[in-house]
């Protein structure tokens, strides 16, 4: 998108890292967090909350 004139904000990192997490791509969610983050933007609730149901889904065995 930044190839295109089109500036990305934290709302469209978001949607690509819940895309990223929810296709199992877990480590290019991580490279865009850090490239939301180099960029200024801030991890709001929406992020968090991304990062949080796969830590509670991916160790759902420990905690039952």
């Amino acid at each position: 998108m930044g190839d295109n004139d089109c500036s990305l904000d934290s709302c469209c990192y978001n949607v690509m890292i819940r895309g990223f997490l929810r296709n199992s791509y877990t480590s290019k969610a991580m490279q865009l967090l850090t490239e939301m983050v180099g960029k200024g933007f801030c991890a709001d609730i929406f992020t968090v909350t991304l990062f949080m149901d796969l830590i509670l889904h991916s160790n759902r065995s420990i905690l039952l």
